[in-house]
């Protein structure tokens, strides 16, 4: 005769075991985006100011570069 038990176990074992892989997957996924994230924030390079520079626009007192 099959017993409760068995029938149970057979069904709650590759849930429990597919919880697990996807447990440790998903935790080593985002444990790489960390470390990553971490390692460009560390030693990336410092944002760096570009020299400002005077807009170009085109005002009524200049002309524009025409051949004419």
């Amino acid at each position: 005769m099959i017993e409760v038990g068995s029938i149970v176990n057979t069904f709650f074992m590759p849930v429990v075991l597919f919880a697990t892989v996807v447990a440790s997957v998903s935790f080593g996924v985002l444990a790489a985006y960390a470390v990553v994230i971490g390692i460009l924030q560390t030693f990336g390079s410092p944002e760096q100011t570009a020299p400002s520079r005077p807009r170009l626009v085109l005002v009524p007192t200049q002309n524009p570069a025409s051949g004419d």
